[in-house]
Parts: C-alpha cells; sequence; structure tokens
C-alpha cells in the first residue's frame, strides 16, 4: 500500500505558484524573441535557413509556457479540476 502525500501549506502552494508564474513567463519572452529571429531568418533566407527548421519546436516550447503559467495560476487559487469545471460553468 502506497501513503497518500499530504497537501503542501498554503503558503508553499502560493510561493510554488508565483514561481511557475515566473517561470513560465520568463520562458515564454525568450521563446518569442526565438520565433521572432526565425521568421525573420525565415523570411530573408526562405525555408534553408537554419533557425526556420527550429520554428516549429520554439512554437511548442511556447505552448509549454503558457501551459506552466496556467498550472501556476490554478495552483494560487487551489481549483481542482472539478472545482475549474464548475466555475466555468454558464448559469
Amino acid at each position: 500500500m502506497s501513503k497518500a502525500t499530504r497537501p503542501l501549506a498554503p503558503s508553499t502552494r502560493r510561493l510554488v505558484g508565483l514561481l511557475l508564474l515566473l517561470s513560465g513567463a520568463l520562458m515564454g519572452l525568450g521563446l518569442l524573441l526565438k520565433v521572432g529571429i526565425a521568421v525573420y531568418s525565415w523570411s530573408a533566407l526562405g525555408s534553408d535557413s537554419p533557425d526556420a527548421t527550429k520554428l516549429s519546436l520554439n512554437l511548442v516550447g511556447l505552448l509549454a509556457s503558457g501551459l506552466l503559467m496556467r498550472m501556476g495560476l490554478r495552483m494560487r487559487r487551489r481549483l481542482t479540476p472539478s472545482q475549474e469545471r464548475e466555475a466555468n460553468e454558464i448559469v
């Protein structure tokens, strides 16, 4: 049998949520800069440029940074997936 772990204290949850938000934002900012360079390189050199081939990976990274920020917001708000569904319902 495995023991269930205790939930984090509220102050720790807020700190971890803030760190997730900050890391997602910084990752997104860096990847936005890389995407801008790749798009410029693609428009200047065409699809043969090395940066243009990495464009799709950078876009997937942007998606991951958005998910990190979403996770941080959910952790700070203490929403579980079931509570989130109830909060989004139209009354």
